[in-house]
């Protein structure tokens, strides 16, 4: 995994965890806990928004993860990152079809592991 594919993932996991970490932090504080500052204005609106969601999604990729880390990097690079079905399918060296085929099944099982 080398170029600006690999970069890519890279910042996906980053950004993964900075929204879920402030999520987390944005969830305690509603409870009474330690705020947490984190300086991304644009970043604390949406997960003020939805800092419930993305822990769930978190805890949901963590469970998809474990059945397949593939699906659940597809997930990852797509939704956090913004790669295309191209570039993913480049980073993981395999075709856009099974890339689009898991990601597709991926967004499903998400999905009804939200609904939960």
């Amino acid at each position: 995994m080398a170029g600006p594919e690999s970069l890519l993932a890279a910042a996906a996991g980053a950004m993964r965890r900075i929204l879920v970490d402030y999520a987390i932090a944005r969830k305690a504080r509603k409870r009474g806990g330690v705020q947490k500052k984190v300086p991304f204005d644009e970043v604390s609106i949406l997960v003020d928004e939805r800092a419930e969601e993305l822990s769930e999604l978190d805890e949901a990729l963590q469970r998809l993860a474990a059945q397949s880390e593939r699906a659940a990097q597809i997930v990852e690079w797509r939704f956090f990152a913004g790669m295309s079905i191209e570039e993913t399918a480049e980073v993981l060296e395999i075709s856009p079809a099974t890339v689009k085929r898991e990601w597709t099944l991926a967004r499903a099982w998400l999905n009804r592991e939200m609904e939960r």
